[in-house]
């Protein structure tokens, strides 16, 4: 369909799109957030260069870490230079906080493995790793300084194998790490030389020496505010925006608790995922079994329902799955009951539904959903045009405008996000004439999140995000 044709429009859009990320991302951050010398990090980003770096060139690898909103690690991964994870990390917390554990997967493991954490005071934490009967097979015991960092790591097998040495600068950066062997013999001796910290005193690049020769460039990322959107305006990298697959849809409740998107390598043939947040962060996503394959689809305001669509021979047929006591229950066929067929939802209010109709090459309409009936009532006529399709709109819970995708075929202006004001109220709508909103590429899936100042999207590949005052759409 019309996603498949997204790649030439995308490209001419993304220009403008880091445009935008690159002017404003300290612009958003200053406006939202009120300066603080306790300021947390939620998401941290470390990309690794050779010595030689050119800023343009891909990383060999990646390091992402997500924190809480009270400043507690949830989970790192490392990333290879086309962004496949290589390890992955979750921390797990009793419920007091206290690290209890983790688990972790390295490359090619289907399945995680689990560490175990205990704290024998506040200067000695003590991690072991155990293999599947529950026997413990190694042991780490890190030495604390009043920080909370390690300063010595004692490493033990079926004897201690040795000890790694941390140093650190004044300000509490990484000086450097060295591993001593029970012979007093000194191995992967490393230093950290560093170049730049940003306006709150993080350190944003380092180089890494070993033997007196730099042998790695840091360059590191840090997003302070609840956004969860790097400066190449990716949505939650490696969690929700993987690089391995394509993002095609994504939806919020109206808490915002919980998300609904898909993946895909097949347009036609898509998986549904959930995640839930959890203390400020969205965490592991859940595939949605019960869906199997499906094309596209968009959760409900309560976050209980999942309306979606399925490709088949007699057009995009419409189905909903509800959930009772976490169980999901069977598909209900709505195109069988109201012989609507359609797809890319939006779920508006807990009767009202905006989603795409294949009539007229592709129009958006407004639907009732009733006791698992779909009626349509209104078609929309102002936003829908005759050579183009119009698909995946958004309305603005205050009705004050709506967003959605149109395409025309080989005219560029009629291809892209579009925005429409309603010059009535929210009893009396009343659209006036759509514009295209220049400075996005082309896309779907729009929503405005995060007390509307957050615009997400799909690019086709991955969710992308952008600050709402940013593109002034806002009037």
């Amino acid at each position: 369909m019309i996603e498949e044709k997204r790649i030439n429009t995308a490209v001419t859009g993304f220009i403008f799109l880091v445009l935008i990320i690159n002017f404003s991302g300290c612009q958003w951050e200053a406006e939202n957030l009120a300066p603080s010398e306790n300021r947390l990090i939620h998401l941290e980003k470390i990309d690794f260069y050779h010595p030689s770096i050119q800023y343009q060139d891909q990383p060999f690898k990646s390091r992402l870490t997500y924190y809480f909103n009270d400043g507690r690690p949830h989970r790192w991964m490392e990333l290879d230079s086309l962004g496949k994870p290589m390890i992955e990390y979750i921390y797990d917390y009793n419920d007091n906080g206290v690290q209890t554990g983790a688990r972790y997967r390295e490359p090619d493991m289907d399945k995680f493995d689990v560490e175990r954490v205990r704290f024998e005071n506040d200067s000695t934490q003590v991690t072991e790793w155990i293999d599947s009967t529950g026997t413990v097979f190694y042991t780490m015991v890190d030495n604390l300084n009043k920080a909370g960092k390690t300063y010595r790591a004692t490493f033990i097998g079926d004897t201690v194998h040795g000890y790694d040495s941390t140093f650190y600068t004044r300000e509490g950066f990484e000086k450097r790490i060295f591993f001593t062997s029970t012979k007093g013999k000194i191995m992967n001796d490393r230093s950290f030389l560093y170049d730049s910290v940003n306006p709150f005193n993080d350190w944003a690049v380092r180089r890494k020496i070993m033997d007196k020769e730099e042998i790695e460039t840091q360059v590191r990322e840090l997003i302070y505010d609840d956004s969860f959107t790097t400066s190449d305006s990716i949505y939650y990298p490696g969690v929700i925006s993987s690089r391995e697959w394509s993002e095609n849809v994504i939806s919020f409740s109206d808490d915002e608790q919980r998300i609904f998107f898909t993946r895909t390598s097949g347009w036609d043939h898509q998986t549904g995922f959930l995640a839930e947040k959890q203390n400020g962060l969205y965490n592991e996503d859940l595939w949605v079994k019960t869906l199997d394959s499906i094309y596209n689809g968009c959760i409900s305001p309560d976050g209980k329902s999942i309306i979606y669509s399925k490709k088949q021979s007699t057009g995009e047929r419409i189905f909903l799955i509800r959930q009772m006591n976490d169980v999901w229950g069977p598909a209900e066929d709505l195109s069988a009951s109201s012989g609507i067929h359609g797809g890319y939802f939006h779920w508006a209010t807990p009767e009202d539904i905006y989603f795409h109709i294949p009539d007229n090459k592709g129009d958006i309409v407004r639907a009732k959903i009733k006791d698992n009936q779909l009626m349509i009532t209104d078609r929309l006529e102002m936003l829908n045009s005759k050579n183009g399709t119009e698909f995946s709109p958004f309305i603005d819970p205050e009705s004050r405008f709506i967003i959605f995708t149109r395409y025309v075929e080989g005219d560029l202006n009629q291809q892209g996000f579009f925005i429409s004001y309603n010059s009535g109220d929210d009893m009396n709508i009343v659209w006036t004439k759509a514009e295209k909103i220049q400075v996005l590429p082309y896309g779907w899936s729009a929503r405005i999140i995060n007390n509307g100042n957050q615009l997400v999207f799909t690019d086709g590949e991955n969710i992308r995000s952008l600050p709402v005052n940013a593109l002034k759409i806002l009037k």
